[in-house]
């Protein structure tokens, strides 16, 4: 038998509940890891099934980032397993729950929401337990099941991945962490201290290359394997390692944690290193090199050529060879959900709530389909073709000069007022006195006049009998992610180089708007120009996948205007009729202080903890 990605979100997700809900009474420690009466680890790796099932729920904690709006209800949704991380940036408001608490109030590390820390911890405690008992079984009778030695060591390559892709995971929240390379028992001392950040980089690093060798080599054709780790899998993860090892925040470029040391005096973060560039291009170019033969942007040809409406919109809906990992335990939730698309869905629509709403900042950020911006900025200027006065014609309505001629990736993200809505062909508005106006329940409400439409399935409508739902997988990684961050390794050590620009400008070409140099010629080779161009298309192309919230921090930009977290928000004028809805205005003021670069430890960890140590301003 072997383990698929199905029986992995289906079979055993009773048994993953009963092992990672339990409270966490002993630091780093998990609850009984065994199930179904089980006793002990020799009768789990003495049964073929039982083993399995144990190896399955080490997958369990697989980010879902479709599941972006409702994080606080669901089950383990507080984990930060999900994608709370796009409401918790510049890119979406939900207006309600945990998320949008979470943003307008200054936080502290009690009361800090959706930490991994916990969770994580006993995932990579069952991956060691694995490790250290799993053993190839051999049949018993006649026909009895078995465990060979083949599938064995498929099962013990993923699992060292999965426990160096969930120190990756902490890493990327927290900076430096414990390293557990190994299981204890209960009377083994867990107190552990933290590494330092080169001392985790070099762990999850190491790990990675050691699963590299027996994983898959190429990508999955079976949709039933599809979630499971391959060769370009751990390329990508090394990929995106060695980005944050790179970059300023825990490269040297945030004092404060370069000051932090633990109680023995060990300094956990580094001063900068110029060759982190050189180890995250070369990383980067290896994974690059890898995909070349296996992956490829999403694009419609119609007739021969590009569209590029429908290859930003269909990238979302299906596998296809963009797409480096994702995962089928999506949480969209439909139109019978209480997630994304019923919480992305006008309330004049049947079953609609319409309640997520997209930041009027990111909508500034979007570019007018001649490629240019809406105003001035250091390596473009502004579009001539963009107004804030009067209408005009849209798919045979009049809507707002603001959202006439912007780039496709615009149009497949953001829903505004005078916009039809799929199925039901509807002109949807949200001035006061119309259907969707904040008259309704105030938690069941667009806050600002626009929804959030990207991955939005447009089947999806609440008929009869209507599509309630559509599968999709939730990306993980795709390639356009990949491309941009070769861009901008390559930009920190070696400016000329003319590869720059062509990654770019691949991503813009698919999205059917003009090369940067095209626009302007002198952005080629001037670092500054062309890190500002990557770190905006990196804001655009990746919108709302849950990417935002690290890079800002990973950049340290947070307090910039360009990418500016704290501070009033924007959108139209809610309390206003047709006449006076169109103008900006503030809707929400959000919190952020240099503090909020790196995630607190969780508090409960540090109370039961002598040795460690907290992030600065926690």
């Amino acid at each position: 038998m072997t383990i698929t990605m199905k029986n992995i979100f289906s079979k055993c997700i009773i048994i993953s509940f009963i092992i990672i809900s339990s409270s966490c009474s002993k630091y780093l420690d998990v609850s009984n890891e065994l199930a179904g009466g089980l006793t002990s680890l020799k009768e789990v790796f003495d049964k073929p099934s039982y083993a399995r099932s144990f190896y399955a729920n080490i997958f369990v904690g697989i980010p879902d980032y479709s599941n972006m709006v409702r994080s606080g209800w669901d089950a383990g949704g507080q984990t930060g397993l999900h994608n709370p991380w796009t409401a918790m940036t510049d890119e979406i408001s939900p207006y309600y729950g945990d998320v949008a608490r979470t943003m307008i109030s200054d936080k502290n590390s009690n009361n800090m929401l959706f930490h991994r820390w916990v969770t994580v911890y006993q995932l990579i405690r069952q991956a060691n337990l694995f490790l250290e008992n799993a053993k190839a079984i051999p049949p018993s009778g006649v026909d009895a099941e078995q465990l060979d030695q083949e599938e064995l060591n498929r099962m013990k390559a993923n699992v060292i991945f999965m426990r160096a892709y969930y120190h990756y995971l902490l890493f990327e929240q927290y900076g430096p962490i414990p390293i557990l390379d190994r299981s204890y028992t209960d009377q083994e001392e867990l107190d552990i201290p933290r590494k330092s950040v080169d001392e985790v980089v070099t762990f999850i690093d190491a790990e990675l290359q050691k699963s590299i060798q027996d994983l898959n080599q190429t990508p999955y054709d079976d949709d039933n394997f599809k979630a499971l780790p391959t060769k370009g899998v751990a390329l990508a993860v090394r990929a995106k390692l060695w980005i944050h090892a790179a970059s300023p925040l825990l490269n040297g470029g945030y004092q404060e944690a370069v000051a932090l040391k633990n109680t023995d005096g060990k300094s956990l973060f580094p001063s900068y290193d110029a060759n982190k560039w050189i180890k995250a291009t070369a990383v980067l170019k290896e994974f690059i090199d890898y995909a070349a033969s296996y992956h490829q942007l999403y694009k419609v040809q119609k007739a021969g050529v590009l569209d590029p409406e429908a290859s930003v919109y269909e990238l979302f809906q299906v596998y296809n060879p963009e797409i480096i990992w994702a995962t089928p335990n999506s949480g969209w939730g439909g139109m019978d959900g209480d997630r994304f698309e019923r919480r992305a869905t006008p309330r004049s629509e049947p079953n609609g709530l319409g309640s997520t709403a997209v930041m009027q900042e990111l909508i500034d950020d979007f570019y007018m389909k001649d490629g240019l911006p809406i105003k001035d900025t250091k390596f473009l200027s502004k579009s001539n073709g963009y107004s804030e006065s009067g209408f005009s014609q849209y798919n045979g309505e009049q809507v707002f000069n603001m959202y006439i001629n912007r780039e496709p990736r615009f149009y497949n993200t953001v829903f505004f007022a005078g916009r039809k809505w799929h199925i039901s062909n509807k002109v949807i508005q949200f001035h006061l006195g119309s259907a969707n106006d904040r008259v309704g329940p105030t938690s069941q409400v667009s806050p600002n006049g626009y929804l959030l439409y990207k991955r939005f399935n447009r089947r999806v409508h609440k008929t009869s009998p209507g599509v309630a739902n559509v599968f999709r997988p939730s990306i993980i990684f795709r390639l356009a992610e990949f491309y941009l961050l070769y861009a901008e390794a390559l930009n920190e050590t070696d400016p000329s180089n003319p590869d720059i620009l062509k990654y770019v400008n691949l991503i813009r070409e698919r999205a059917g708007i003009p090369n940067l140099q095209v626009l302007n010629s002198a952005i080629a080779g001037n670092q500054e120009l062309q890190r500002l161009a990557i770190q905006r298309e990196s804001r655009i192309e990746l919108a709302t996948e849950g990417q935002r919230y690290f890079d800002v921090r990973r950049w340290m930009i947070a307090e910039k205007e360009e990418a500016r977290q704290g501070g009033d928000f924007y959108g139209m004028d809610m309390a206003g009729d047709y006449a006076n809805f169109f103008k900006r205005t503030k809707f929400e003021t959000r919190v952020f202080n240099e503090k909020m670069y790196l995630y607190p430890i969780p508090f409960t960890e540090i109370q039961k903890s002598k040795n460690l140590v907290q992030n600065p301003g926690w």
